[in-house]
């Protein structure tokens, strides 16, 4: 039986006076609370800010317009965007919206003034970062609402940017194509979209510098003949610690047959997890429409996907990394894909990892199941719940 009195519960997270990170590009970046509640944003390990944001001495509402009842609804401080020079570029607006968010990291809206910084308008509003609360004579013509949701969700990113590293397609190329395909294997009869190619092996999928750890944590398709890929993935597998939840133990000849499927099969994809490129895991994602555990739970849809750790270093182990890597696996999932509205897992019921994974993430124990090789428990992740509850720091 599951625990259901574990619920999710993310870390309090102590953020320090001066939070120093990077850019999926590497870029660095400080953000330095003032004694007098401003932030100061330097960029590129420069000696002076690029921009500051200052509270100013007017509150705006916060709580959802047209939602909560005036009398219940919430005020926050205006924090006001000054460049400490030149004009600040969009990549810059975008990276001074990012400390603010990994200072705020518990606060879903923030009320932004763009007075000094007029050309940031547009850009924040026409991408979805922010918008202008309907019915609300309080906003002034440059004051907007920053959605912490939204920027999660890359909103505003250029492809250099993005923690998604190997979008496909490629900008500036269209959309892919949403063409119906078939698959027919054992256990698995489905009419599904016809998927992207897959990046080659070797090639980065993901990339985020995570506050809490210190570290770059990053996703890179396996690549079997890379030895250091491949050796370190069969010393994971033959553990007996991993064998335990995983079952693959075997030869290299096995090693490599189940890679060699995994890079053939289009629904799926393996993946490495190092932390400042050190090897520490591995991982699968994959479009569940076709997978076989979609027949036996039902009702997934067409752009929903499915994940999979094992974790094969002790010292990248712990609560604080576990629960970075999963939140960094699915962020990938939904960045992948925005017609992507769930996330789901399916542990053997039986592992010690469950209480964990319900306390990691913001999903759902919806029950557990049959298949044909284990007794399961059904987690799903919904998106909206995911950028609203996710911890990103």
């Amino acid at each position: 039986m599951i625990n259901y009195a574990v619920a999710y519960a993310p870390e309090k997270v102590d953020i320090p006076a001066t939070l120093e990170f990077r850019l999926p590009d590497e870029t660095p970046v400080s953000a330095a609370l003032k004694d007098d509640g401003s932030i100061a944003v330097t960029l590129r390990g420069g000696e002076k800010p690029v921009a500051t944001f200052v509270a100013l001495e007017r509150s705006l509402r916060t709580s959802l317009h047209g939602v909560i009842n005036d009398d219940r609804a919430e005020q926050h401080p205006v924090l006001e965007l000054r460049p400490e020079g030149a004009e600040l570029s969009t990549a810059d607006i975008w990276a001074c919206i990012y400390a603010l968010w990994l200072r705020r990291a518990d606060t879903d809206y923030l009320p932004l003034s763009l007075a000094a910084v007029p050309n940031a308008l547009p850009y924040v509003i026409q991408t979805g970062l922010a918008y202008v609360p309907p019915n609300d004579a309080a906003y002034g013509a440059t004051d907007v609402l920053l959605l912490r949701a939204s920027f999660w969700q890359a909103a505003g990113a250029s492809p250099e940017l993005s923690w998604l590293r190997s979008p496909v397609p490629a900008t500036p190329l269209p959309t892919f194509p949403s063409v119906p395909v078939f698959t027919r294997a054992t256990n698995v009869l489905a009419l599904h979209p016809l998927r992207p190619p897959k990046p080659s092996p070797g090639t980065k999928l993901y990339s985020r510098y995570i506050a809490a750890v210190g570290q770059t944590l990053s996703f890179t398709h396996i690549n079997a003949a890379d030895p250091r890929h491949f050796e370190t993935y069969c010393r994971w597998q033959n553990s007996d610690r991993v064998n335990v939840g995983w079952r693959e133990r075997g030869d290299e000849e096995h090693h490599r047959s189940y890679l060699a499927e995994r890079l053939q099969d289009r629904h799926i994809m393996g993946f490495m997890v190092e932390w400042d490129g050190e090897l520490a895991g591995y991982g699968e994602m994959s479009w569940v429409k076709e997978d076989h555990m979609s027949t036996f739970v039902g009702g997934l849809g067409d752009f929903d996907q499915g994940t999979h750790l094992l974790v094969g270093e002790e010292r990248f182990r712990g609560h604080t990394r576990f629960a970075a890597i999963m939140t960094s696996m699915k962020h990938m999932c939904f960045l992948r894909d925005p017609r992507t509205d769930v996330v789901v897992g399916e542990p053997r019921a039986d592992l010690p990892i469950i209480p964990k994974l319900v306390k990691a993430l913001p999903q759902e124990v919806n029950r557990t199941f049959d298949l044909p090789h284990k007794r399961a428990v059904y987690f799903v992740l919904r998106r909206q719940r995911f950028f609203e509850e996710g911890l990103f720091y």
